[in-house]
């Protein structure tokens, strides 16, 4: 009975929570140029990039800007934290470490430059264990020391093969190939240790509850289980996968080409509901998905942001924020960017 009581109040909870969400969408803050990475958010702060080269910290609380920093060239992937402190990558290959208090410079890992081989970045970093992780297009898997940016590593994922950010989890670096490949790597080593794969060029993976879920442009999602490297489930869904998969509440939940967010049972893989959002407005799913308060965020590249119900992917608000946006929730408010603009929905 007690068993019943408490899960009949956690539904209560999650469903006060999605009913408590209203959709409407204000601007807390607007920058110079377009919004091009993924949105941090540690403790008050609210940290991404711009186009032009600038790395932005806001209080969330009001909006203002706290500082901004700008470097070469375009802000790439999403800020990750480690500590105090604030680590991204540019378009020029360069990883920079800021104290997310000021942004006073803690350290630069900057790509040895060769006419032959392009040393740029496509994508940000992963950190862990005193690590952070990072590829660039010149196919390499990079592993560096928070603290000081000092090289500790250099696996070769070859020419042409890395395309997105690394994934880290249960003290493995996962590296997502633009050939189809998925390699387990040793961080205390950069040492392969196994691997797996799909049909198509793979999403950053994302760990979870000791497994990976990874996701790749045949339409696939894979769920491994980490320990052992053993395969729990491989699953198709209606097209091209586009987004790394969001995994929370026994969710999976991915975005495709053709502007259709699925979800996928964590346990095992089937296909729960497919909500196709390309009647609405078209463009693929190109924001990061988030799964939160029994609702499911996620945006295409034309602009709209889409709030579905977690249980039946049902569309309960929808939004036009400006082109390719970038979603993160804190405390059961929303952050979206959207062009050159902030947004807070609650």
């Amino acid at each position: 009975m007690k068993k019943f009581l408490l899960a009949l109040l956690v539904v209560i909870l999650v469903v006060s929570a999605a009913s408590a969400f209203s959709g409407r969408s204000r601007e807390i803050s607007k920058v110079q140029s377009s919004i091009t990475s993924g949105i941090t958010i540690s403790g008050s702060t609210i940290l991404f990039g711009t186009e032009t080269g600038d790395i932005v910290a806001i209080n969330k609380n009001n909006g203002r800007m706290i500082w901004s920093y700008r470097v070469a060239n375009t802000i790439k992937g999403t800020p990750v934290i480690s500590g105090n402190n604030a680590i991204f990558a540019d378009g020029e290959g360069v990883v920079t470490c800021l104290r997310i208090s000021d942004g006073a410079f803690i350290w630069q890992s900057l790509p040895v430059t060769s006419d032959s081989v392009s040393s740029t970045m496509s994508d940000g970093a992963a950190v862990g264990g005193g690590m952070v992780f990072f590829t660039r297009d010149d196919g390499n898997l990079y592993a560096v020391d928070a603290k000081n940016g000092s090289t500790l590593w250099t696996y070769a994922g070859g020419i042409q093969r890395v395309r997105v950010a690394p994934g880290y989890g249960e003290g493995c670096v996962f590296l997502a190939g633009y050939d189809g490949k998925l390699d387990f790597i040793a961080p205390n080593n950069g040492k392969r240790t196994g691997g797996g794969g799909a049909g198509g060029a793979v999403n950053t993976p994302v760990v979870a509850n000791g497994n990976v879920y990874f996701s790749a442009w045949d339409g696939s999602v894979q769920s491994v289980k980490i320990k052992g490297i053993v395969p729990q489930w491989h699953v198709k869904v209606s097209d091209v996968v586009t987004t790394s998969p969001a995994v929370s509440n026994n969710l999976v939940v991915v975005g495709t080409g053709r502007g259709s967010v699925a979800a996928l049972n964590e346990k095992n893989g089937q296909i729960l509901w497919e909500s196709d959002l390309s009647k609405e407005s078209g463009g693929e799913i190109s924001s990061n998905i988030i799964i939160s308060g029994g609702l499911v965020f996620a945006a295409n590249s034309s602009g709209t942001l889409y709030v579905l119900d977690a249980n039946t992917g049902a569309v309960r608000f929808n939004v036009n924020l400006g082109l390719y946006p970038h979603i993160a929730v804190d405390g059961g408010t929303v952050y979206a960017s959207g062009g050159s603009t902030l947004y807070v929905l609650q």
